[in-house]
């Protein structure tokens, strides 16, 4: 059987991606009534990380590739702290409802109560695909992530330029 599966953070970077499979065709989507946030604390790095939050209102964009039974395995080893949830995606570009997919998202597990910082390097890596898949899906990028305190990432690097270097 194969599915859709969405990437919004390390998943966008096909480097990343091919550490665990095969290299996938993107295609770009938007996700509705999640919204897309440095809350997940990775104890290795002792920084924030990606997750999703349920939210009502809000939406982001990711990219949906197409994976087998095989590498949905890999991908929940991957991606063991989170659970995998299906969702509606919708097309980037027409905002029309293409179909159901599969994601990453934790709700429990080392949730950021403390507002840290973003992994600079995560951060850089996953903003960087995303400007690589275009200027437009890198800017939506930017306004549909935030950080633990709720501060959009548009916003926040303002403050924290080191982090916006995308070279």
């Amino acid at each position: 059987m194969d599915y859709n599966f969405v990437g919004y953070g390390s998943l966008l970077d096909h480097e990343s991606l091919n550490k665990t499979i095969k290299d996938k065709k993107f295609k770009p989507v938007i996700v509705k009534g999640y919204k897309r946030v440095f809350d997940l604390f990775d104890t290795k790095d002792k920084k924030d990380v990606l997750n999703i939050i349920k939210s009502k209102n809000s939406w982001f964009n990711g990219v949906s590739f197409k994976i087998n039974e095989e590498e949905l395995k890999k991908l929940s080893i991957r991606e063991d702290e989170y659970n995998i949830e299906e969702i509606n995606v919708y097309d980037y570009k027409t905002k029309k409802k293409i179909g159901k997919a599969l994601i990453s998202v934790d709700f429990f597990f080392d949730i950021d109560k403390k507002n840290r910082m973003p992994s600079k390097d995560y951060f850089t890596m996953c903003r960087k695909a995303a400007y690589s898949i275009s200027k437009d899906f890198g800017k939506t990028w930017d306004e549909t992530t935030f950080l633990a305190d709720g501060t959009k990432v548009s916003r926040w690097l303002k403050k924290h330029g080191e982090y916006g270097n995308l070279n």
